[in-house]
């Protein structure tokens, strides 16, 4: 009887850290595409040339996106396992480099830009792939530990 109480009191830490996890991951990823949808804004005022209050709304966006994230990360960091909080990390970084492509206005040509924007927006979506990819390691790992 000791047993089986030991048994179902880790199958419901098991269910509880699996529910923790994949809402930890859902939320990172749903908040590094809020900052890619709030740089968009910054992106096309790049064409647009909008008033400056506009400008300073949209970065402003971008920043609370992008502090979101860091939320995000941290409670990824907190229920792990370290290495998808380590790709996590790394999607970060690598959300914040495309994110600073367009921090600094007059510092890059229009052609460099693009380019640039375009290395950036890939690096960052190998990130998130890897991400994902463990992510689905670490579900998959909850899903073969259950009874069935």
């Amino acid at each position: 009887m000791v047993r089986q109480v030991h048994v179902q009191a880790e199958q419901g830490f098991d269910q509880w850290l699996r529910s923790h996890r994949q809402e930890s991951y859902a939320t990172l990823l749903s908040a590094s595409d809020a900052v890619y949808d709030a740089l968009n804004t910054v992106i096309g005022h790049s064409v647009t040339q909008p008033q400056p209050d506009e400008q300073s709304a949209a970065w402003r966006a971008v920043n609370t996106a992008l502090r979101e994230v860091d939320r995000a990360d941290r409670t990824v960091w907190t229920v792990g396992p370290p290495r998808v909080a380590r790709a996590g990390l790394a999607m970060r970084h690598a959300l914040a480099e495309l994110v600073d492509v367009w921090r600094a206005p007059g510092s890059l040509a229009h052609d460099q830009r693009a380019i640039a924007h375009a290395t950036a927006k890939d690096q960052w979506g190998e990130a998130t792939a890897h991400l994902l990819e463990q992510v689905e390691q670490v579900i998959q790992t909850f899903d073969e530990d259950q009874p069935g």
